[in-house]
């Protein structure tokens, strides 16, 4: 039994669009960097989530799995259509976890085996600015609480948010843009907030932090993609992963024991692994 508490916005999205907005250029002669601010449509930060990726592996595989979230019906419609699934395989709870009591939650998470958050701001002035703008990291702690003590805990994060002592130092460069997120974009400084509270406890109940680098869309999961303990590519390279592969990831954490105990209380960093090029006919 495992649940899955979801919103429909995937904060990870507003970290990749603000440096898409970001242009730079480098003197030739001085060799110097500039950054330019390139305006773009706000439409862009548009919802990808991987949370269907999770609950459709997740009952693929025979698993029972208890949801909760904020539309019933948009969740419904996001899974398998040709599937019909019953209460005993699929539980969808239809509610806000910030508003939900803590007896709730203990009734919901009983008998789960794992807890996976995928919870994220709502894309707009309002979800980001006005409302829960620690939602990420008071969800994690309500749920680490009301959660049985042999539950084990999965968090969604990104690789923009660092783990100290472990990830090796940003750029300059990265480290003043990473700067002004934390006191600029109130989601980001929940990662990192969310982030710290798992790091601060390693003995209540154990979890793992999944931090995947700019997601892209992909038909399905490939299970082609490099796992690694720390940040070891550029906060703006051009290295991707599918949604579809960091669920599969995250399935593996909750199917493989030896998976799960191998990144124990650690932050693991999601990458996939880029497709060879044939070569082209001259």
């Amino acid at each position: 039994r495992y649940c899955m508490p979801f919103s429909f916005n995937c904060s990870n999205c507003i970290l990749e669009e603000l440096l898409s907005q970001i242009q730079f250029t480098q003197n030739r002669k001085t060799k110097q960097t500039k950054i330019k601010h390139v305006y773009q449509s706000p439409r862009r930060w548009c919802y990808r989530s991987y949370r269907k990726h999770v609950v459709q592996m997740m009952l693929d595989a025979g698993h029972k799995v208890v949801a909760i979230v904020r539309s019933k019906e948009s969740m419904l419609q996001k899974l398998n259509k040709d599937k019909k699934y019953d209460d005993d395989q699929l539980e969808i709870h239809e509610a806000s976890i910030m508003e939900m009591k803590e007896e709730d939650l203990v009734e919901v998470t009983k008998d789960c085996n794992f807890v996976v958050s995928c919870l994220g701001h709502n894309i707009s002035f309002k979800g980001m600015y006005l409302q829960d703008r620690k939602l990420v990291t008071d969800a994690a702690k309500k749920l680490t609480k009301a959660m049985p003590s042999s539950c084990k805990f999965i968090l969604m994060g990104s690789d923009g948010v660092a783990q100290a002592g472990v990830d090796p130092p940003r750029s300059r460069l990265e480290a003043s843009i990473i700067f002004l997120l934390r006191y600029l974009v109130p989601p980001h400084a929940d990662n990192e907030a969310a982030a710290a509270y798992l790091l601060s406890d390693t003995t209540s109940f154990e979890w793992v932090t999944v931090r995947p680098t700019n997601l892209v869309d992909a038909e399905e999961a490939n299970g082609k993609y490099n796992i690694t303990e720390k940040v070891e590519v550029s906060l703006f390279g051009d290295q991707t992963v599918s949604r579809n592969n960091v669920a599969h990831f995250m399935v593996e954490l909750m199917t493989k024991k030896d998976t799960f105990t191998k990144y124990l209380h650690k932050m693991p960093v999601v990458v996939d692994i880029p497709e060879e090029k044939a070569p082209s006919d001259k």
